[in-house]
């Protein structure tokens, strides 16, 4: 693998961080650059100095979130660079760029066009907002999918990567414990939600507040809907039943 670059959005916030990662791959006689980000003209001159006039051989996306996406079409056009997401690269495709081999992973769950896209000789993976430097990534109703999710981490885990480029945050280079510590993570919430509504029904605003206490209106409304993907999970699963909005156990409880 080439030098990896660098070069974080002005767009810092509660579901960002410090701003949406753009990666640059050196391939050799051409740059890779994946999730350009969000249409703002200084992350856009920031990404042009970067360059210093190399060639940009294509452009990859993760997934359509407009802090991923908004700024490809703008940003490869002058460069006469494709740009290249699902569907239009499919789960196991390779993109050959310059001196390099990327393989599409498709990982719904965090949203369903969601992307990896890993270097199998480096062992190196650039998850996009399925797994993030720090924090948790939002899997969030209707769009997230719990289930999803989770086959999409054992994919990743499957592979046994040293090190993932996530698009928020650092790199991690404990890749594996990262993946361990995401699964987790959303197996302890699952079974917190679980206890909560076996605990007591209610609908899933009281449930969150019940689950996550309290927190600021933005991120309450992600709490709520992260809530939302883990019960339906739990009703698809037999475990909650819902009925007229209230969530409830279901009638052939298991542990």
């Amino acid at each position: 693998m080439g030098a990896v670059t660098r070069v974080i959005a002005p767009n810092p916030g509660p579901y960002t961080g410090p701003g949406t990662n753009t990666w640059i791959l050196d391939a050799g006689p051409v740059l890779i650059v994946i999730d350009p980000g969000p249409d703002d003209d200084a992350h856009l001159a920031a990404l042009e100095r970067k360059l210093a006039g190399a060639t940009v051989g294509v452009v990859l996306v993760t997934h359509s979130h407009s802090d991923h996406l908004s700024l490809a079409e703008r940003f490869a056009r002058p460069h006469k660079a494709s740009v290249l997401r699902y569907p239009e690269l499919a789960d196991g495709d390779v993109v050959r760029a310059g001196n390099l081999n990327l393989t599409a992973l498709h990982t719904p769950g965090h949203s369903a066009d969601h992307l990896c896209f890993l270097l199998p000789d480096d062992g190196a993976i650039f998850t996009g907002d399925l797994i993030l430097g720090k924090g948790s990534s939002m899997v969030t109703y209707p769009e997230g999918d719990l289930a999803a999710y989770l086959r999409s981490l054992d994919r990743l885990a499957s592979l046994e990567p040293r090190m993932l480029f996530p698009g928020h945050w650092d790199p991690v280079a404990d890749a594996m414990g990262k993946i361990g510590e995401y699964r987790r993570h959303r197996l302890e919430r699952e079974a917190q939600i679980l206890e909560e509504v076996r605990r007591g029904e209610g609908t899933a605003e009281g449930l969150t507040r019940r689950v996550y206490g309290e927190l600021e209106d933005k991120l309450m409304l992600a709490a709520e809907m992260t809530l939302r993907a883990h019960l339906k999970k739990l009703v698809d699963d037999g475990l909650v039943r819902e009925d007229g909005g209230v969530f409830k156990p279901a009638g052939n409880l298991r542990a």
